[in-house]
């Protein structure tokens, strides 16, 4: 045990080094800034340094405007570590200070590659393993826990921009959210029907899109009536997220009893031998047999949240086409995202056509049940034989493995042989190999180049339940986990109490003790029995601090960009943090659509940004009204434009699906870019003040 007692020793010591680097730094404070109304002398009252907004007057002199910047930090700053706006005010050298706002700009597009890594890579499959574990229903899973894997960026960036400063940015919160709501049910919408036409999931699709109409019709109440948020205001959104939970729960319950019935029903006349099929849109059901014979296919509703990015998605791309061509020859499933669906949204054997030929609308309405069954028929009872991941649909276990890390398993049987430091490096190793790289795209390369230190560092200090066990790196989890977790929420130095230490070494001895556990009861190599279960519930927790503090250094940088420019928080939030956060989106649509499942992506593109509104808008504001903080709701010209257009697009596509008999084509897809044009137009025209509201 001399090494095990050597190999303690230096982690312990790096880390107690690591929490002393974090001791020293000096965290922005709160009462630091207290007395800078008189900073350097400056004419400022105390006023102007509780300004709500950053409003800084151009006729000001370079040292008048740094003074302002550093007496109101809770205005003029994020909630980040580093102090962007104070960065650039401060520096009076015109060559550095641009060098820095290049540097901000980087910098902001790292924390986006960073923030969709941790989301896709990490979040995503510990909501996974935890709906496994739980034994989560479709329909509950779907709303519920991958919806928030999907959500995440847009709901952390508007926890960070309301709770992270004393004064909230409600502006920017509001701003990226509504952004976010009419960029995806107009542009991300319109690529999706773009790449195909198909029929939509009536049911389903008419419930969000209600929903969606209820909860702007509700923010436009709150906006007219009262001029500050009130606590039972954001507390209603989270009643009607409820209430959307419960509709979804319960039509669910209905379906699944109905077509229990349906199918016994069929058995019966089956036995009775009274099957007949006469020329009626039932004619165009399945034989007994091809009922029984369900195609392996994923539901409409299963899993289409769980959307990431692009440079992860090719990569799986890639090696699934190997995979496929090396099981062309072989029995079983074969990866669905890659053959016959990408033509078609209807699997054979379901050819539903015919229920639609009827010249009359009520037709139309009358055969929903029907067309509902047939869709649904080969759906259920498959929750087992599919895998929803990294933009790919597997749908057999053989194939599951594609989606998780590959790493080289190594049989470790004692701590003497140093095949453990090789194993370590094995889980760590954050770049993809030289075969792969390769064969991405110029783009791809770039952004996995810049993963390769964040997905380092994620691995040290997130556990995965797609990794093997690696008691080496369960040991190093113990200490950087615990000291990440409490620097992620800026409280790694508190004190409990005068004289105390920070919380850094306390957590120092939580992880020393966690770490001897592990090292005397562990095995070196045998997985443990609930080892992706917890590991699932873990990683859910660390990614969410990864997620938080990044969102932090996100709404810093924009809020230096907004200082620097003079343009809004509302325009910001509209268009960096809301546009950035939709590129997954994209590409995650388009590729869901090109697998062969359209009704999967239009899901998404209207039931995403209901939850991110409903949640993102919900529970910061719920938590900033009950701490105290004063929110103004002034509906100013930008506001009214967000909430006009999204109603524009919400009601155009409500209109579209009746229209065109709920198959979506592409002159529903020119309207709605033309909307979005149309509000881009309207948006910067109110920004520079050409338009006014009377």
């Amino acid at each position: 045990m001399g090494k095990t007692k050597w190999i303690l020793l230096l982690i312990f010591s790096f880390s107690l080094g690591a929490s002393a680097a974090f001791y020293e730094y000096e965290y922005p404070d709160e009462q630091q800034v207290s007395n800078y109304s008189i900073y350097d002398g400056m004419p400022f009252t105390e006023e102007m340094c509780a300004a709500e907004e950053c409003l800084i007057d151009k006729s000001w002199t370079s040292d008048e405007k740094c003074a302002y910047i550093k007496c109101n930090k809770d205005s003029c700053e994020g909630g980040g570590y580093l102090t962007w706006s104070q960065y650039v005010k401060c520096q009076y050298n015109i060559g550095v200070r641009v060098i820095l706002i290049i540097l901000g700009i980087i910098y902001l597009i790292i924390l986006f590659v960073i923030m969709s890594s941790i989301a896709d890579d990490f979040f995503c499959p510990a909501i996974s393993g935890i709906v496994t574990h739980l034994r989560m229903s479709e329909s509950i899973a779907g709303v519920t826990f991958l919806a928030f894997g999907n959500g995440a960026p847009d709901v952390f960036s508007s926890i960070s921009s309301v709770l992270t400063t004393p004064k909230p940015k409600a502006d920017l919160a509001l701003g990226d959210l509504f952004g976010t709501s009419i960029f995806v049910t107009t542009v991300v919408l319109a690529i999706i029907i773009f790449t195909k036409s198909f029929r939509v999931a009536i049911i389903p699709t008419l419930r969000d899109l209600i929903f969606y109409m209820i909860t702007l019709a509700f923010i436009v109440f709150c906006f007219l009536k009262y001029d500050k948020i009130e606590v039972w205001m954001p507390a209603t959104f989270l009643g009607i997220y409820g209430v959307y939970v419960l509709t979804v729960i319960i039509f669910g319950i209905y379906r699944s009893q109905r077509k229990k019935r349906n199918l016994k029903k069929k058995e019966k006349e089956i036995e009775d031998g009274s099957l007949s099929r006469p020329e009626s849109a039932a004619s165009d059901l399945p034989i007994y047999g091809e009922l029984k014979k369900k195609e392996p296919t994923i539901s409409v509703s299963a899993l289409f949240h769980f959307m990431v990015g692009y440079s992860q998605f090719m990569k799986n791309l890639t090696r699934a086409n190997r995979q496929r061509k090396t099981n062309d020859t072989k029995g079983g499933f074969v990866n669905e995202g890659f053959n016959g669906s990408l033509d078609s949204d209807v699997p054979p054997k379901r050819n539903i056509s015919k229920i639609f030929q009827q010249n009359t609308f009520e037709t139309d309405l009358e055969s929903l049940e029907t067309l509902d069954e047939i869709e649904d028929s080969g759906d259920e009872g498959r929750e087992e034989e599919f895998a929803y991941a990294h933009h790919t649909v597997f749908t057999s276990h053989d194939q599951i493995s594609l989606a998780a890390t590959e790493i080289e398993t190594i049989n470790l049987t004692t701590w003497r042989s140093w095949d453990w430091v090789w194993d370590l490096f094995n889980h760590l190793k954050s770049w993809p190999s030289w075969e792969e790289f390769k064969e991405m795209m110029f783009l791809v390369k770039i952004v996995a180049v810049i993963k390769i230190v964040p997905v380092f560092f994620f691995k040290m200090t997130v556990p995965s339940n797609e990794m093997s066990w690696c008691k080496p790196l369960f040991i190093l989890h113990c200490f950087a986990s615990i000291q990440f977790a409490l620097f992620s929420i800026q409280i790694i130095n508190t004190k409990p109490f005068d004289g105390s230490p920070g919380l850094w070494l306390y957590g120092l001895g939580v992880s020393a003790i966690l770490a001897l556990i592990a090292m005397y009861f562990l095995p070196l190599s045998k997985e443990q029995k609930y080892y992706k279960e917890v590991y699932s519930y873990l990683g859910f927790l660390m990614s969410i601090a990864w997620i938080y503090a990044t969102s932090n250094e996100i709404v810093s940088v924009v809020t230096m960009i907004g200082v620097v420019t003079g343009l809004s928080m509302e325009l910001l939030g509209l268009t960096i943090m809301a546009w950035s956060n939709c590129i997954g989106d994209i590409v995650a649509d388009v590729a869901v659509v090109k697998q062969g499942f359209p009704k999967m992506a239009m899901a998404a593109a209207i039931g995403g940004p209901l939850f991110n509104l409903l949640i993102g808008f919900g529970l910061p504001f719920t938590i900033a009204a009950a701490q105290g903080k004063e929110i103004e709701l002034l509906i100013n010209p930008v506001y009214r434009l967000l909430m006009l257009f999204l109603a524009i697009s919400l009601v155009t596509t409500f209109v579209a699906l009746f229209i065109q008999r709920f198959t979506v084509r592409w002159p529903h897809a020119v309207v709605l870019i033309f909307i979005f044009v149309t509000f881009l137009v309207f948006i910067c025209l109110a920004e520079f003040h050409v338009l006014e509201w009377k």
